[in-house]
């Protein structure tokens, strides 16, 4: 083999070894970044989900979904025809089957703002659904809403949460069980709302928002569940003016009902003045009892 032939060979060789270094050290770290960044991104993205409706061996899936914006609970529009009719297979499949409902659990995060007039925006997100369930005929004794936090949703570059709710199916007659053990737990503690002195409108605490959202729930729960809301006061004024301030209190009461979707006509209003007190009105502290709104489930 001559000199020549073997410095060419030297050379090629330099250039396999110099580019396999190069490779070794250099690209193949650049490239591992590149895929880590890349699974990082995938990772925070917000994948679509997509609609899934399922009853026993009954499944029904759309690509589409019921999507929202951030911090809104209107329904993302247009709805693909798809998705309208996986929507109308449901309702078909509940229609006929009138012995079981659907929950929908809508979601949030707390983050979001709320710009609803529901305690927060995953029971707004229901209730936009179960709006358009009934527009679609599901009857609405067949529909239970609810809200929940999940601090996981994220949405897309363009705002938007997919799916950012569940459906879940229930025996009717559980939904009866569950109907009593409400009332159960209503009568338990009947007073809804405690006023300041001559006032017939209150800022509610959590206790109060609560049975008020326990008391709404209630009455959407069937069409036959109904109640009166009893307006009562201390002994401050004369009784004419007690029985108006205790019916304006009373329909205060019933405005914050209102605000979960409740039936108007399934609220009747009353007012006793201050002829039930619960307490001594020779007292401040008994006074502050006397000056309520209390439920009679009818």
């Amino acid at each position: 083999m001559s000199k020549k032939t073997i410095y060419l060979l030297g050379i090629l060789a330099t250039l396999i070894i110099g580019f396999f270094l190069h490779w070794h050290f250099c690209c193949n770290e650049d490239c591992t970044k590149n895929a880590i960044v890349d699974e990082t991104s995938q990772g925070n993205a917000s994948a679509p989900l997509t609609f899934k409706f399922e009853d026993g061996d009954i499944t029904i899936r759309s690509n589409d979904n019921f999507n929202f914006m951030s911090s809104n609970h209107a329904i993302v529009q247009p709805l693909s025809e798809d998705l309208l009719s996986c929507v109308k297979e449901m309702i078909t499949h509940l229609s006929k089957n009138k012995d079981k409902s659907i929950n929908i659990t809508g979601f949030f995060k707390e983050e979001e703002n709320n710009p609803s007039n529901f305690e927060n925006l995953g029971i707004a997100r229901a209730k936009a659904i179960e709006r358009f369930l009934i527009e679609h005929e599901l009857s609405a004794n067949q529909i239970s809403t609810f809200g929940e936090k999940d601090n996981t949703l994220v949405p897309d570059q363009n705002d938007i949460l997919y799916g950012p709710y569940e459906f879940s199916v229930k025996n009717l007659n559980d939904k009866s069980k569950q109907k009593n053990a409400m009332k159960e737990s209503i009568m338990k503690d009947p007073v809804l709302i405690q006023f300041s002195k001559t006032k017939s409108y209150a800022v509610l605490n959590t206790k109060q928002k609560n049975k008020r959202k326990a008391l709404a729930n209630y009455l959407n729960s069937s069409d036959d569940a109904s109640c009166t809301i009893v307006g009562h006061t201390d002994s401050a004024w004369s009784d004419e003016s007690n029985m108006r301030l205790g019916k304006k209190r009373a329909e205060f009461t019933k405005r914050k009902l209102l605000e979960y979707n409740v039936d108007r006509a399934k609220i009747k209003t009353i007012s006793k003045g201050e002829t039930a007190p619960i307490a001594t009105n020779k007292t401040e502290n008994g006074k502050a009892q006397n000056r309520r709104t209390e439920v009679i489930i009818n």
